[in-house]
């Protein structure tokens, strides 16, 4: 586990969520999953980023619970992008 890149991902979500006015009901889930994934800052924000527009595409205000089937599939292509 990354704790820095983890913390990084909690101020990144943080974010999303006043951009888009939601609770992200398991950002500290998603923000460990994504730390403990990749130890490279650069792959975290990549997801991270990639976070912020699911969040624009699949919220509608209030809370939201970034599915981790979402999550793993950016990891996916993320990894075969990197390729």
């Amino acid at each position: 586990m990354n704790s820095i890149i983890e913390e990084r991902l909690i101020s990144h979500l943080t974010i999303i969520e006043t951009v888009y006015s939601v609770t992200i009901n398991n950002k500290e889930e998603v923000a460990k999953l994504i730390a403990d994934s990749t130890s490279d800052e650069k792959n975290a924000l990549a997801i991270a980023t990639s976070l912020n527009t699911w969040v624009m595409m699949n919220s509608t205000g209030g809370s939201i619970t970034i599915p981790i089937s979402a999550v793993q599939q950016l990891q996916d292509k993320l990894k075969i992008i990197g390729r």
